[in-house]
C-alpha cells in the first residue's frame, strides 16, 4: 500500500496527464491489492501458460549486516514479509522466482544452520540455500525458483515470508540479498510431480514393507528424497504385532530410518507429510514422528464414544494444524502440527434427535478437506429405535418383532479452519455410508460424492453450484479443470464447473492420480498401471507389474512414481522402457507352466531312451511332482496372493500325478520281475 501511494505521488509529479491517468489505474487496482501477471493486464490467468505476478523488484538485505556490499548497505533485518491479494487461481502449480545473491549453500551450512526458510501463509515451501552449489562463488547473482502447489493459496489475501537463517547459539545470521521477487501460478505441475513420468514406465527397485497383503499409500518428502509408510510386522518378545513409521531413501529403497509407535492397534494406512514431520494414526492415537524420535502423541480415547466400534482417524495437516474427525462421536479436531496441542473441538449435529421412543444414535462422516482457511466435510447421524426383547413362554410363538423405526439425517458442513466456528451447513438427501467419500477443493467450490452424485458447492457460503448423477462415486481428484472419479467399474471425468461429463472408461476403475493430462490408475491383474488420456478418457498405456494383483493409489514425485502392491512391497517406477525386473515379474505367476513344459521336453528323452514305457512315464511322473511342488511353492512366496489360482490348481493335481506315477512305476518294475522276464 505505501509503495503504491509513493508511485502515484511520483507519477503525478513527473509524467504527463495522459500517461498519469493510465498509472493511476494501475495503482488503484495494486492498492486494492489484486496482484496483476506481467504477460496479462486483466488479472485472468492464461491457462496457455504461467500467470506472472511481479511482487516486488526492490533489493532487499537480510541477516545481520556483516555485509556491507550487498544491497542496500544495511541489513533490514532477519525477515521479509510481502502480502499480496489474489482474486483467482487457476492451475494446479505455484513457484516463487527470485535472484538472490551471497546465500550460504546447503552442503557448507552444517545440519539446520544459516538454512535460509521461505513460508508461504505460514507454510514452509523450501529454503534458498538448497539452490546454491557450494562450489558457486557467493558474490555472483543466482536465479531461483521454489515451487509448490496451490492449495496453499487463497482467493484473497496472501503472505510470502522470507527469514535469514543462524547458527546454534543464534549469534550469526545469514547475510544475503535477494531482489524481483515474483510469483507464477502454471497448469503445468512442477510441484512433486515430473514430466519424466511419462509412459513408458519401467521398475527401477522394490522395497519390501512388511505385512499380509499390505497396501499402504506412500507418501513423499517435500525434497522427493524420502519415502514413508506405515508397516505392521510380528514382535517375536509380544503376543502383539509392532507398529511402525518407516523412511526409505527414494533413491534405492533403502530403509532410511524405522520407529515404532508403542501402540497396541494397526495404524491406518493414511499418513500426511507437512513441516519436517511425518503424522499418522491408528484408532487410539495421532503420532507425529521426526527424523529421530517421536516429536508428540495425542490420545483420542477420551474424545471416542465408548459404545460405538473405533474410528478410522487420520490425520490432515494445513497451515500447521492437524485436523481430524472422530466420526463415531461426531467430533472435528484442530491440534497444532508443531506441539500436539489441541486448538479447538467442534460438535457437530446432523438433525434432531427423535423424543418420542427410545433411540440408539450413532455417527458417521467423511474426512476433512482443508483449504483456504476452511475445513469442509460431510456428516451423518443415525437414529436407531430400541426395541425392548419379549419373553416368551415355552410352547408358544411370540409375535413378530416389528422393525425398529430409523432416521438418518446427512449435512454437509463448513468451519473456519482457525477457530472451529460453523461457517455454514446444508441438508442433503443420503442414507447411506460416508466411507472413502471425502470431499475435495478445486479454487473456490467444493465438491461432495455422495449416494448416486457428485455435488459441487461454493466455498465460501455452501450454495449448491451443480450436482451429476454418478453411481456410487469416489473423487480422486480434482485437477485441470475436472472431476476424477470411479464410478462402480467405471472411471468418469466431469466439468469442474458445470458438471457435464466429459468421459467415462468402462472397466477401468481404481485408485488413480492426475497430473499432466494423463491419469494414472492403479488396477489389479498381471499389469497393474494404466494411463489414460485427461481430456478423452483413451488408454494411453498399460503395464508396471508387481508381484502382487492389488495396489494403491499410484504417487507421483520428482520424476518417479510409487505404489505400493498387496505382495507387501513398495514399488519405483521412472521413464523408460521396461527391463528384466518387469519381464521376471511377468515370467514368476507361470513358473509351473514353465516346469511342465521343460519337464514334457525331459519325457520325450525318457521315451526315446528307456524301453521300458511305464517305468520310464511312472518316474517322469514322480520327478514332475516334485518339480511342480517346489515351482509351485516358489512362485506363492514370491507372490503369495496374485498365484494363488494358479497355486491352488497345481495342489489339487499333485495328488493325481503322484499316484499315477506310482502305478505306472509299479506296472513298470513289474514288467521286470524275473517270472516276467
Amino acid at each position: 500500500m505505501g509503495l503504491a501511494n509513493e508511485t502515484l505521488r511520483f507519477t503525478a509529479q513527473t509524467m504527463s496527464s495522459g500517461v498519469l491517468i493510465l498509472l493511476i489505474l494501475f495503482t488503484v487496482v495494486t492498492m486494492n491489492g489484486s496482484a496483476l501477471p506481467d504477460n496479462e493486464g486483466s488479472g485472468q490467468l492464461n491457462s496457455e501458460s504461467a500467470a506472472v505476478y511481479v511482487l516486488d523488484a526492490d533489493h532487499h538485505h537480510l541477516g545481520d549486516g556483516v555485509k556491507p556490499e550487498l544491497m542496500p548497505a544495511d541489513a533490514e533485518g532477519t525477515v521479509y514479509t510481502k502480502t499480496f491479494v489474489l482474486d483467482r487461481i487457476d492451475g494446479d502449480t505455484a513457484g516463487i522466482p527470485l535472484t538472490t545473491k551471497s546465500v550460504v549453500p546447503t552442503d557448507t551450512a552444517g545440519i539446520g544452520l544459516f538454512y535460509d526458510p521461505v513460508y508461504v501463509n505460514g507454510n514452509k515451501v523450501g529454503k534458498l540455500n538448497d539452490y546454491i552449489e557450494a562450489k558457486e562463488q557467493d558474490n555472483l547473482p543466482r536465479s531461483v525458483t521454489i515451487y509448490f502447489s496451490t492449495k496453499l493459496l487463497h482467493s484473497g489475501e496472501n503472505n510470502i515470508t522470507i527469514s535469514s537463517g543462524y547458527n546454534a547459539d543464534r549469534s550469526g545470521y545469514d547475510d544475503f540479498e535477494f531482489y524481483d521477487l515474483r510469483l507464477e501460478i502454471s497448469p503445468e505441475s512442477k510441484y512433486l510431480y515430473s514430466e519424466n513420468v511419462r509412459p513408458p514406465l519401467r521398475r527401477i527397485w522394490s522395497s519390501p514393507i512388511g505385512g499380509y497383503r499390505n497396501t499402504p499409500l506412500p507418501v513423499v518428502s517435500q525434497s522427493g528424497d524420502v519415502i514413508f509408510y506405515t508397516s505392521s510386522q510380528a514382535d517375536p518378545d509380544t503376543p502383539w504385532r509392532k507398529q511402525t513409521i518407516n523412511a526409505i531413501d527414494a533413491r534405492n529403497g533403502e530403509l532410511v530410518w524405522s520407529h515404532e509407535t508403542g501402540g497396541s492397534f494397526e495404524l491406518h494406512d493414511h499418513m500426511a507429510y507437512a513441516e519436517g514431520l511425518v503424522f499418522a494414526s491408528d484408532f487410539e492415537n495421532i503420532y507425529a514422528f521426526g527424523e529421530s524420535s517421536l516429536e508428540w502423541k495425542f490420545n483420542l480415547r477420551p474424545y471416542q464414544d465408548e459404545y460405538n466400534s473405533a474410528p478410522d482417524v487420520r490425520p490432515e495437516v494445513y497451515s500447521g494444524t492437524v485436523y481430524t474427525t472422530i466420526n463415531n462421536a461426531g467430533k472435528v479436531l484442530a491440534i497444532n502440527a508443531q506441539t500436539g496441542v489441541l486448538e479447538w473441538i467442534y460438535s457437530f449435529e446432523p438433525g434432531p434427535k427423535p423424543l418420542d421412543k427410545e433411540y440408539r444414535t450413532s455417527y458417521d462422516s467423511t474426512l476433512p478437506a482443508v483449504s483456504k482457511g476452511i475445513v469442509v466435510l460431510t456428516a451423518q447421524v443415525k437414529y436407531r429405535e430400541n426395541i425392548l426383547a419379549v419373553a416368551i413362554e415355552e410352547g408358544t410363538e411370540g409375535p413378530i418383532a416389528p422393525t425398529p423405526d430409523t432416521r438418518t439425517y446427512t449435512r454437509v458442513f463448513a468451519l473456519n479452519a482457525s477457530n472451529g466456528e460453523e461457517i455454514w451447513n446444508y441438508s442433503i438427501n443420503s442414507v447411506s455410508g460416508l466411507y472413502e467419500k471425502t470431499p475435495f477443493i478445486y479454487n473456490d467450490l467444493a465438491y461432495f460424492g455422495l449416494e448416486d452424485e457428485i455435488v459441487a458447492r461454493t466455498l465460501s457460503t455452501g450454495r449448491p453450484i451443480w450436482s451429476a448423477d454418478v453411481s456410487w462415486p469416489h473423487i480422486y481428484a480434482v485437477a485441470e479443470g475436472k472431476v476424477f472419479a470411479s464410478a462402480g467399474p467405471d472411471v468418469v471425468a466431469l466439468d469442474a464447473y458445470n458438471g457435464s461429463s466429459v468421459w467415462r472408461s468402462q472397466g477401468t476403475s481404481g485408485p488413480l492420480s492426475v497430473y499432466g493430462g494423463l491419469v494414472y490408475v492403479g488396477i489389479n491383474g498381471n499389469e497393474n498401471l494404466l494411463l489414460m488420456d485427461g481430456n478423452t478418457g483413451e488408454q494411453v498405456w498399460k503395464g508396471g507389474r508387481t508381484f502382487g494383483s492389488a495396489v494403491s493409489q499410484p504417487v507421483l514425485s520428482h520424476g518417479r512414481l510409487y505404489m505400493s502392491a498387496s505382495d507387501s512391497r513398495l514399488y519405483a517406477f521412472e521413464h523408460g522402457e521396461p527391463g528384466i525386473q518387469d519381464i521376471n515379474a511377468s515370467v514368476v505367476g507361470y513358473l509351473p507352466l514353465f516346469a511342465v513344459a521343460a519337464m514334457l521336453v525331459l519325457l520325450v528323452a525318457f521315451l526315446r531312451k528307456i524301453k521300458n514305457k511305464s517305468l520310464a512315464f511312472g518316474s517322469w511322473l514322480l520327478a514332475l511332482a516334485v518339480v511342480l511342488f517346489f515351482s509351485n511353492a516358489l512362485m506363492l512366496e514370491i507372490i503369495p496372493e496374485a498365484g494363488w489360482g494358479m497355486g491352488l490348481l497345481v495342489f489339487m493335481t499333485l495328488p493325481l500325478i503322484i499316484a499315477a506315477g506310482i502305478l505306472f512305476l509299479v506296472y513298470g518294475v513289474w514288467q521286470i520281475l524275473p517270472f516276467n522276464l
